[in-house]
């Protein structure tokens, strides 16, 4: 049998007084020692290992100590301190059980010891106590943390407790498998606390919380003001910005994109500008104030000369833009924007002009009150509208302004339309898609970027051309044409316009909804294709109508 032993410190057995009934001399009581081991059973596994004993003694007597002894030869190193620690061999055999016996004086407990034989695991009956979550760290600002523990076949009335010596932590509480905790902010270096957990008489298990160092906070620069809207002939302007977390050397500063405001400062709070009049419509712009990184933005907005304070004014942002033509005179120009509430929203501009076959809408002025601006009636529904997916409602106040600069093969086009009680302008500047900005005369369209032919099915060419603002694809028949006996070219001659056949009987022009289309839009059995050979390739000439009613013409020579 082995035997250690631990002393325990002397301790002065403890006496109370009491009175003997019979001759009133006080006679010391002498408590009963009373000793406890928190363990009943400990189960091992196959491969063995440590194990431990938690152990107290009440009321010790002086001279007495606690002893632990086990019969078992695979129970060994039997030592007696603080706890009863002791080892366990591995088991190469059948299960196995001994008991290690603690005694104080005439006191005793049992504890029971199994091991699982090999391969096979243990009951889960001992108390395991240890740290999930050791270590945590958190940043400077942060005041409330937790660390987590993990906890296995618990104890009886046994409770798990936490505590902390740091100063900056507090509120330590336990909860559900987690200590949570509170801090303060940290307003110096980085720094770091401990929080000790026990359970029991198990060995106490440590946390380390670790918390950032102070970052001062990113300044922030806010302007106070929704936004500002001024009088047509205002001159000059102001709001106001606050600044949080200020950076000793950083000065705010406020910048615009608009021509019409100037002279921006910041200073104290403050931003003003000088503006010029307004002579034309509503109009906006953003001043945006910036302090170092941060900014923020303000909406300035100024009314026009005679606003009717009964209707709503909203600058049109184009989003897409450019002109159709429908008739010899007549025109759509078709935009769009990104409305923030209603999606993509288009708007169409029928406009009318004097001139036939401009290939633009010519420099001036249209409006619906003076007719050159078509709106829809009960005869005619497909003039000026407003729409929004399958919603809208009809144009009924327009004006519009342009400015054709055909050397530089430009537009400066702006307006306005009124939807009910909403009013929309807008202007747009560049080349407008669907405009030709070359004087065409008798020869019509020549300047081509691109004009080819190729052959499409039996019996049938295609001509393709594109210019500034113009494109073109004809539908060639030609007699005899198959795909044994096909060039790339239709042969020299005169194609008329004619509707299609289903059997070619003669040379001609496709045209009413077959195929031919100038600017996307059909052509009428009107006009004529000519095809001639000449020293540099080829010369075609056309001399053509749309469904639109709109007369077209053009030649092209060369390679094909």
């Amino acid at each position: 049998m082995k035997k250690l032993f631990y002393l325990l410190f002397a301790v002065p057995m403890v006496f109370a007084a009491c009175e003997d009934s019979n001759d009133g001399v006080d006679k010391p009581v002498e408590k009963t020692p009373v000793l406890k081991v928190t363990e009943t059973t400990l189960d091992f596994t196959a491969e063995g290992g440590a194990g431990v004993i938690n152990y107290s003694v009440e009321n010790a007597v002086e001279g007495t100590e606690v002893e632990a002894t086990c019969e078992a030869d695979w129970v060994a190193d039997l030592t007696v301190a603080e706890t009863i620690t002791f080892t366990v061999a591995a088991n190469e055999s059948e299960a196995r059980e001994a008991t290690i016996v603690v005694t104080y004086g005439e006191l005793s407990k049992s504890v029971a010891v199994k091991q699982a034989a090999k391969g096979e695991a243990p009951k889960p009956n001992t108390p395991v106590f240890e740290a999930v979550t050791a270590t945590v760290e958190y940043e400077w600002n942060v005041t409330m943390g937790e660390v987590e523990y993990k906890l296995e076949n618990p104890i009886e009335g046994v409770e798990v407790k936490a505590k902390t010596g740091a100063d900056w932590i507090s509120q330590v509480q336990v909860k559900d498998g987690k200590i949570l905790f509170a801090m303060t902010e940290n307003m110096g270096d980085a720094r770091e606390g401990k929080i000790t957990a026990e359970y029991g008489m198990l060995p106490a298990i440590e946390f380390t919380v670790k918390q950032g160092a102070y970052v001062a906070p990113d300044p922030v620069v806010t302007i106070n003001e929704e936004s500002i809207d001024l009088a047509y002939d205002a001159t000059e302007g102001s709001f106001t910005y606050t600044v949080e977390n200020p950076v000793e050397g950083v000065v705010a500063e406020a910048t615009t994109d608009a021509e019409w405001i100037s002279n921006l400062t910041a200073a104290d709070g403050t931003v003003s500008f000088t503006t010029s009049v307004n002579e034309g419509f509503v109009r906006e712009a953003t001043i945006t104030v910036t302090y170092g990184k941060a900014s923020d933005s303000i909406v300035v907005k100024q009314r026009f000369e005679g606003q009717n304070p009964d209707l709503d004014y909203y600058i049109y942002n184009i989003h897409t833009f450019e002109a159709k033509t429908r008739t010899a005179n007549t025109w759509d120009i078709v935009m769009s924007e990104i409305h923030p509430d209603l999606g993509e929203v288009f708007s169409r501009i029928t406009v009318q002009h004097s001139e036939d076959n401009a290939g633009l809408i010519p420099t001036g002025e249209y409006s619906t009150e003076d007719g050159s601006i078509l709106v829809n009636t009960t005869t005619e529904n497909g003039n000026s509208e407003w729409r929004y997916t399958t919603a809208g409602a009809d144009i009924t106040i327009c004006e519009l302004y342009v400015e054709n600069d055909l050397e530089a093969h430009t537009s400066y086009i702006e307006g306005m339309f009124q939807i009910g009680s909403d009013v929309y302008g807008f202007s747009y500047e560049g080349a407008v898609k669907g405009f030709m900005y070359e004087e065409l005369g008798d020869e019509g369209v020549t300047n081509w970027t691109s004009f080819s032919s190729r052959y499409s099915f039996e019996d049938c060419y295609v001509f393709t051309g594109t210019a500034e603002g113009f494109s073109l694809e004809f539908f060639i028949h030609e007699v005899g044409v198959t795909k044994n006996n096909h060039g790339t070219v239709p042969s020299a001659g005169t194609y008329p316009v004619l509707n299609w056949m289903y059997s070619t009987s003669e040379n001609y022009c496709e045209g009413t909804n077959g195929g031919s289309k100038v600017n996307g839009i059909y052509l009428k059995s009107e006009g004529q294709v000519v095809i001639k050979e000449t020293a540099d390739g080829y010369k075609v000439t056309f001399d053509v109508v749309d469904a639109n009613g709109t007369a077209w013409k053009g030649s092209y020579t060369g390679a094909l």
